[in-house]
Formats: C-alpha cells, sequence, structure tokens
C-alpha cells in the first residue's frame, strides 16, 4: 500500500513537472513570437525609412535596368563587339571541283576528276589592324552608352527633385492657407465686434438728456435749452455712426481680402497638383513604367554636397565619355590607316590540286592508277593601288578630325561646368538667404496676427507679410531644388556614375 501510494506521488510530481515544463516552453514560444513579431515590425520600419532615404539610388538601379533608349545603345555595343571577330577572320577558303565526261588520258593512267582548295593570307598584320579597328568601334559605342547612361542618371536625379519640389510647395501652399483662414475667422470677428459695439454707440447717443434743459424755467430758456440738446444729439449721432460705419466698412474688407487671398492660393495648389502629376509621369517615363505609379520622396531634402572638391573635378572633365569616344575614334582611325596601308601590300594564297586517276589497262608504268596532289602558292599583285592610298588619306582626315573634336568637346565642357559650378554656388547663397529670410518673415506674421487679433491693426501689413513668407518658402524650396540639380550636373559632367 505504501509503495502504491509512492509510486502515485511519483506519478503527480512527475506530470505535475511536466506541465511545468511545458507551460514554461509555451511562454518561452509565446515570448519569442512577440519577440519575432517585433523584429518584424522594427524591419519593416527600419527598411521603410531605408528605402525612403535611399529611395533614388532605387530609382537609379531601375532606370539603369528599365529605360529602353539606354538599353538600345548597349545592344548596339553588343552589335559592334560582334564585329571583332569577324573583322581578324582569315579569307573564306576556296574548293574547286572538276570531272572529265571521257578520262582523259595521261602517261600514269586515265584522270576522272581534278579537286583544287586554296586559302589566301592578307599581309602580315592587317588581320590585327582590322581587329583593333574594329575594338575601337566598339569602344566608341560603349563610350556613347555610358554617356547616355550618366545623362539618364543626370536626368533621374533631377526629376526626382522637382517631384519633391512640387511636394512641398503643395505643403508650403496649404499651411499658407491655414494662416490666411485662419486670419479671415479673426477678420470676420472683428468685424462681427466692431458692428455690434456701433449699434450700441448709436442707440446710447441718440437716447441722452442734457441737464440745462431739465433745469430751464422759462419759455426762452426751455427753447434754448432744446436748441442746445438738438444740435448736441445731432452731432453726437452724426459722429457716432461715421465712426461706426468706417470700422464695419474696413472690417467687411478685411475679411474679403482674406477671401480673395485663400481663392487665388487654392487655385495655385491645384496647378501645383497638376504640375506635380506631369512630373511623376515624367519620373516613371524614365524608369519605363506606368505614368500612374507612385514616386516616393522623403518628408525632408538636404543639400547636396558634392563628395570631390571643385579642383579635383575640373580635372576629372577628361574622364567624361564624350572625350573618351572621341579618343577611341582616334585610334580606330590609327588601326584603318594601318589596316589600309596592308590591304595595299599583295595577298599570298596557299593551296593543293588533288588529281584522281584510275588504272589503264595494258600500262605497265609504276605510275599507273596513282593519285596526284600538287601543292600550290599563289600571289596577288596590288596593281590598282590608288583605292588603298585614298583608304589611308580617309583614316588620316578621320584621325585629324577626332582631334579637333576632342579640343571642341573639351572646350564645351569646361564652359559648361562653370556655369554649372557658379549656378551650384548661387544656388547655395539663395538657400541660405531665403532660409534666414523666411524665419524673420514667419516671426513677423506671428507678431502681426497677434497684433491684429488683439487690436484690429493694419490687415494690409498682415497680408503683405503672409505673402512675403510663402514667397521666400517657395525661393527657398527652389534654391534647394536647382542647388542638388546642378550638383547632379556637374557629377555628369566630371563622369561620375
Amino acid at each position: 500500500m505504501n509503495n502504491l501510494q509512492s509510486r502515485v506521488e511519483t506519478h503527480c510530481c512527475a506530470s505535475v513537472n511536466m506541465l511545468k515544463e511545458t507551460h514554461r516552453r509555451a511562454s518561452l514560444q509565446h515570448k519569442f513570437v512577440d519577440l519575432r513579431i517585433i523584429g518584424i515590425i522594427l524591419f519593416l520600419f527600419i527598411s521603410g525609412t531605408v528605402q525612403a532615404q535611399d529611395s533614388l539610388s532605387v530609382y537609379l538601379e531601375l532606370a539603369g535596368k528599365n529605360n529602353p533608349g539606354l538599353q538600345a545603345k548597349y545592344l548596339e555595343y553588343s552589335a559592334a563587339l560582334e564585329k571583332v571577330p569577324q573583322a581578324g577572320a582569315l579569307p573564306d577558303p576556296t574548293a574547286q571541283l572538276g570531272f572529265f565526261l571521257k578520262p582523259m588520258q595521261l602517261l600514269g593512267g586515265n584522270q576522272l576528276s581534278n579537286i583544287q582548295a586554296m586559302q589566301m593570307f592578307p599581309w602580315f598584320g592587317a588581320l590585327k589592324a582590322a581587329k583593333d579597328e574594329a575594338s575601337q568601334m566598339a569602344l566608341m559605342k560603349f563610350e556613347e552608352a555610358s554617356d547616355v547612361r550618366n545623362m539618364l542618371y543626370s536626368q533621374v536625379k533631377s526629376s526626382w527633385y522637382r517631384v519633391y519640389q512640387k511636394k512641398k510647395e503643395i505643403g508650403i501652399l496649404n499651411e499658407n492657407l491655414e494662416l490666411l483662414r485662419t486670419l479671415e475667422k479673426i477678420a470676420l470677428s472683428n468685424y462681427t465686434n466692431a458692428k455690434s459695439s456701433g449699434s450700441t454707440g448709436s442707440s446710447f447717443s441718440g437716447n441722452t438728456a442734457t441737464p440745462a434743459s431739465a433745469n430751464s424755467g422759462g419759455m426762452g430758456s426751455m427753447q434754448n435749452g432744446a436748441a442746445n440738446q438738438n444740435a448736441s444729439a445731432t452731432s453726437g449721432g452724426m459722429g457716432g455712426g461715421s465712426s461706426a460705419m468706417s470700422s464695419k466698412g474696413s472690417g467687411m474688407v478685411n475679411v474679403l481680402r482674406a477671401q480673395m487671398e485663400i481663392a487665388e492660393l487654392e487655385n495655385r495648389v491645384a496647378l501645383t497638383e497638376d504640375l506635380l502629376g506631369t512630373e511623376i509621369a515624367r519620373f516613371n517615363s524614365l524608369l519605363n513604367r506606368s505614368s500612374k505609379v507612385p514616386v516616393n520622396v522623403p518628408d525632408s531634402l538636404q543639400a547636396v554636397e558634392l563628395t570631390v572638391d571643385l579642383n579635383a573635378m575640373t580635372d576629372s572633365l577628361r574622364n567624361n565619355p564624350m572625350l573618351r569616344m572621341t579618343l577611341a575614334q582616334r585610334a580606330a582611325g590609327l588601326a584603318q590607316q594601318v589596316m589600309a596601308n596592308k590591304m595595299g601590300k599583295p595577298m599570298i594564297g596557299v593551296g593543293a590540286n588533288y588529281m584522281l586517276i584510275e588504272k589503264r589497262a595494258g600500262n605497265e608504268s609504276m605510275m599507273n592508277g596513282k593519285d596526284m596532289i600538287m601543292p600550290m602558292v599563289s600571289v596577288t599583285i596590288p596593281f590598282f593601288s590608288k583605292k588603298y592610298k585614298s583608304m589611308e588619306r580617309e583614316a588620316g582626315f578621320k584621325i585629324e578630325a577626332s582631334e579637333k573634336s576632342y579640343k571642341n568637346t573639351l572646350n564645351g565642357l569646361e564652359v559648361s561646368f562653370l556655369e554649372s559650378v557658379q549656378q551650384y554656388k548661387d544656388a547655395g547663397r539663395r538657400l541660405t538667404l531665403y532660409q534666414n529670410q523666411a524665419a524673420l518673415a514667419r516671426t513677423s506674421v506671428q507678431l502681426l496676427t497677434t497684433a491684429f487679433s488683439a487690436s484690429n491693426s493694419d490687415f494690409e501689413e498682415v497680408l503683405r507679410m503672409q505673402t512675403q513668407l510663402l514667397d521666400y518658402g517657395l525661393k527657398q524650396l527652389t534654391a534647394l531644388t536647382d542647388r542638388n540639380t546642378t550638383g547632379a550636373q556637374l557629377e555628369y559632367l566630371a563622369g561620375m556614375e
């Protein structure tokens, strides 16, 4: 009995321990699931933040993969590469087969047919020069594709900055709309207060009695007192009514002015939204996707600071793909010149002639019925060499043209670079200026709005300062976009990817 009881207690303890262990594992698993969910949420949040900050690099990658114009240039480069093995290949060998309708009787038997094969070889170095020319022509296509790629990246950056600008413009305009609606409410409140106070003052002055009329005791005194009372009442009533009418009129004008400004800003918001849609369509066309796909931009954008010094970027102008393309064009001209010179040399052919011979009856010769092989060598004579001389001169003109083109392209790049540097610096100065001006205008608007709501001060000054605040905000945004856009232009001119 004790043994049974002890076994039951042992089993119960084991069951309790097992339940505790199961509960602990379940609790740990639940905590792990919670941590995993939290981790997923954090990962998605961080990924969303990184995507918002790094969306431009993602868009650049998409543009490089999907833009049809860039794809066409790389396909042209691939086609040009296929010309390299074609240019370096030997001419096709020739083969001839002849047979006799009646066997030709020879001393060594009857010849049935004649088979001839020949391979021509250009002059030494001609094929190498042809391959060099084809390689340089392919390199020209590659540099052209690189320039299109860099220009595409610059266009994507500029369009992305303009999308950001339009979105922020809409935000700034809406903020100013809220400010104008606040001013409209204040003006309407001031108008209501002026109207109520004006009507109260008018009734009070009309019902006022003078002490002279109350204390006079004769007909003359009563008439004089009545006259004075009427004059006083007339004067006070007209003055109070005129002041009230003036206050009410100016108050209503303030309300109407605010409503006019609100209507203009609402129209401006609608126009900016249409421009934003057009800019989004332009941006999506660079990525070769639907014009309705939304474009992600960050909530705030900092001015781009170039990672390379401007002086160093000036030296990097020679890395521009357009300059490298003219260098490849010159190298192709040199190779063509060498090839034309080599083609003016003789071509050597090597081959063999195989004669099929059958035995002839009654011929006791040892050569009876034995086939014959005859090695052959041929040489082309470049008798008409004027065409090759003309090809050499053509190549020389191409070389000279490429040198002139290099100089002209470099001059144009230097001028464009200096203009972009000037615009880049000017945009930086304007950005700093309008940041400070906008801060001062914002403070002024706050002070004027407070004064207007308290004492019904000059409403024209409030509107003027509010217009300046809007103007400075938009100019600050334009300066930021100009700086970043010119920064992208400088990177393009310097051949930076």
